[in-house]
């Protein structure tokens, strides 16, 4: 059984900074600026090895911003993204975060659009920016299933299905 934790900047991180040295797309990413004044989600395996993280953060321009989501290749397919990005969006609103913000790999951005997130105008091509607001943030992952009448049949539901195989043996969740 998989289980997450929280950490801040507070706590001693070195858990945090081990498993970002080993996603490959973070390769070479060190103890940065933003870990100083941040929350931490931190996943572990059922040997109680840790194997994802992610941070929450305040940006320079005062927007709460996720980023170093990431899960170890050999524990990926597991729904830990999921895990870690729940937390982190738990954790957004606990603070009473008005929106939550997330540059994230073109592939990737139908994984946070489940958590809410849409796509901001964008002139990258390497990172989409996305945003979500507080009353948007959607932990349950769908558009609601069994809310409001949702059935889970709808547009975002199924793009969402389609996209679940190529997200979760992409490169960070």
């Amino acid at each position: 059984m998989f289980r997450g934790k929280f950490l801040s900047s507070m706590d001693n991180i070195d858990a945090v900074l081990t498993v970002r040295a080993q996603v490959p797309e973070f390769s070479g990413v060190a103890r940065e600026p933003q870990d100083g004044m941040a929350f931490f989600a931190l996943a572990f395996d059922e040997d109680d090895t840790p194997c994802g993280s992610g941070r929450l953060y305040i940006d320079a321009d005062s927007h709460f911003r996720i980023d170093r989501l990431g899960v170890l290749p050999d524990r990926r397919r597991n729904h830990l993204g999921d895990l870690l990005a729940r937390m982190l969006l738990y954790r957004a609103q606990q603070l009473n975060a008005a929106s939550v913000y997330a540059d994230v790999p073109a592939p990737v951005v139908p994984f946070f659009a489940r958590y809410g997130f849409a796509r901001l105008d964008s002139s990258s091509d390497n990172l989409i920016p996305m945003k979500v607001t507080a009353d948007g943030i959607r932990l349950e992952g769908s558009c609601s299933k069994g809310k409001n009448g949702c059935s889970g049949d709808c547009a975002n539901c199924k793009r969402s299905e389609e996209h679940t195989s190529e997200l979760q043996s992409h490169v960070m969740i």
